[in-house]
């Protein structure tokens, strides 16, 4: 009896593991498992990356650098621009000399198709690049997703690419979110800040502003200069508490810093006690950012984001290895932007094409539904257990009951998240486990008929079952380990919890089972089993 009692120690180790694991840890829970938006309510998002956005963010880079380098090499006025996705023009080089531009824009843009337009440069990306910029603009728009949502603290969210590679969409739903619409907007931001110069004439007037951008080109004598853009500068009204446009300025449109450039943002005050944002600059950054504030002290440097002037300082002294961000923000904005500028910038705009809300009551009304349905299909199976194979069925339900028992507290340990299908993968377990009972308690009358022993036909039952238990329940393992890899979010759900199913049936059919029979029989070598 001594391997019997240490066979049952270890059932009721395993017995009060599981109900730790799934007693509830906060008030209202009913068992402490992570819930799908299915039961739990949230937000079903589908989001679209502008791709183009990246394909001229990166033309914009190259064209600013090729800008540059003629600059140095004594093209004055040369100021680049990107017109098209994929395309760029310098133009302010002189046509005699537009040939050397040409060349040296060739030596630097390897594999680019370089010509002229009339007086102008035109550099044009090659199509491969053109799609291995728009792949990783929506790969790094899915982590960027990503860590934004961690950082918020959304339990459980799926975020994926839908439709393989080659699609700019991204799924993402939400559990539990009790404000989707301040998760949206995060998740919109596209956070691309920027450090730009306020433009000044070659005479040193400036900066050009207006109310409207119309006032500003007029002031410019009526035509915007190469590399000048108007940009809005936004200002909070202090009755409705929204932001809104209080001027127009025109700026350089190459940047000083970026949002890439920070190493770290955080809230912090500004010197009159308003919400504000600290950053810090990755060293090789800050020596050059020092070296252009040092530059232009006495001269506006306004603070873009997302192509709108948040707030425009004056450069009063050198600037070093951190700054700060100001522009009349809320505390929970100043929050939020530094929250997606530690979590990077998205590297394109980002749209949301589909929004399901599913509320809470929802999700209880499936919960309802799935245990009405596990308790109905449980009854069912006891009552047919106990009614054909009479005690012996009792032994099922209980190592019935243990499975189930298993299955929650084991999701509750890898921390995995119940579904409305995952529900159905506890329906269809129940089926499953009971099966391998059949098939043992059949195979013990079998050898009970053949004239065996009440002992002997215990250990041929098991014996001879065990091959087709196995066997049955490796092949369903296998198919629902193909739908974990291959499945999405709801497909996933059922197939995690038919799985852990399928394990948790074999120790309880098999090892709890008949521990339950051994126990029973003893050492009494007439007991019988009614079976």
């Amino acid at each position: 009896m001594k391997p019997v009692y240490l066979r049952l120690g270890l059932i009721l180790v395993v017995l009060v593991v599981s109900i730790v694991m799934i007693w509830p840890r906060h008030e209202g829970e009913w068992i402490n498992l992570n819930l799908g938006l299915d039961l739990k309510g949230g937000s079903h998002l589908v989001l679209e990356v502008v791709t183009d956005d990246a394909v001229k963010a990166e033309c914009n880079v190259w064209a600013t650098r090729i800008a540059e380098e003629l600059r140095d090499q004594g093209y004055p006025d040369a100021r680049g621009e990107v017109d098209q996705p994929g395309r760029f023009r310098i133009s302010g080089i002189p046509a005699d000399r537009l040939g050397e531009a040409v060349a040296l824009a060739k030596d630097r843009l390897s594999g680019w198709t370089v010509t002229t337009e009339g007086t102008d440069l035109v550099a044009r990306m090659p199509d491969s690049q053109i799609e291995s910029i728009r792949d990783q603009a929506v790969e790094q728009a899915l982590q960027t997703i990503r860590n934004r949502v961690d950082q918020f603290g959304v339990a459980e969210p799926l975020i994926q690419r839908v439709g393989g590679r080659g699609s700019n969409r991204i799924l993402l739903q939400l559990p539990g979110v009790e404000d989707p619409s301040r998760v949206k907007n995060l998740i919109q931001t596209q956070a691309q800040l920027e450090y730009r110069m306020a433009y000044y004439a070659p005479d040193g007037t400036g900066p050009f502003q207006g109310l409207t951008p119309e006032d500003v080109v007029a002031q410019l004598g009526g035509t915007l200069p190469p590399g000048v853009e108007v940009l809005p500068v936004y200002h909070r009204n202090n009755v409705t508490g929204e932001k809104e446009i209080a001027s127009y300025m025109a700026v350089e449109k190459a940047s000083i810093i970026t949002g890439s450039d920070l190493t770290d943002a955080r809230p912090s005050r500004d010197s009159y006690g308003r919400p504000a944002v600290s950053f810090q600059l990755d060293v090789e950054v800050a020596s050059r950012f020092a070296r252009h504030t040092r530059e232009n002290v006495g001269r506006i440097m306004p603070i873009v984001l997302d192509g709108k002037i948040e707030s425009a300082p004056r450069i009063e002294t050198e600037i070093g290895a951190s700054g700060q961000i100001t522009g009349e923000f809320t505390p929970e904005q100043a929050q939020d932007l530094s929250l997606v500028l530690r979590a990077g910038a998205l590297p394109a705009r980002v749209v949301t094409i589909e929004e399901r809300t599913v509320g809470p009551s929802l999700g209880l009304d499936s919960i309802r539904q799935g245990l009405r349905a596990i308790v109905i299909g449980f009854v069912a199976v006891m009552i047919f257990m106990v009614v054909y194979y009479k005690l012996a069925g009792v032994n099922a339900v209980i190592a019935l009951l243990m499975n189930l028992l298993i299955i929650a507290a084991v999701m509750a340990f890898f921390g995995a998240t119940l579904t409305l299908p995952g529900i159905g993968g506890f329906i269809l377990t129940v089926g499953m486990a009971v099966d391998a009972n059949v098939l043992v308690f059949e195979r013990i009358r079998e050898e009970l008929r053949a004239g065996k022993t009440t002992r002997g036909a215990l250990e041929g039952g098991f014996g001879k079952a065990m091959s087709a238990i196995v066997d049955a329940n490796i092949t369903t393992l296998i198919a629902a380990v193909l739908l974990f890899n291959y499945g999405t979010g709801p497909v996933r759900g059922f197939a995690v919890t038919l799985s852990i199913g399928i394990l948790a049936s074999l120790f309880t059919a098999i090892f709890v089972s008949r521990t339950l029979f051994e126990l029973r029989l003893g050492n009494r070598p007439g007991a019988r089993l009614y079976i």
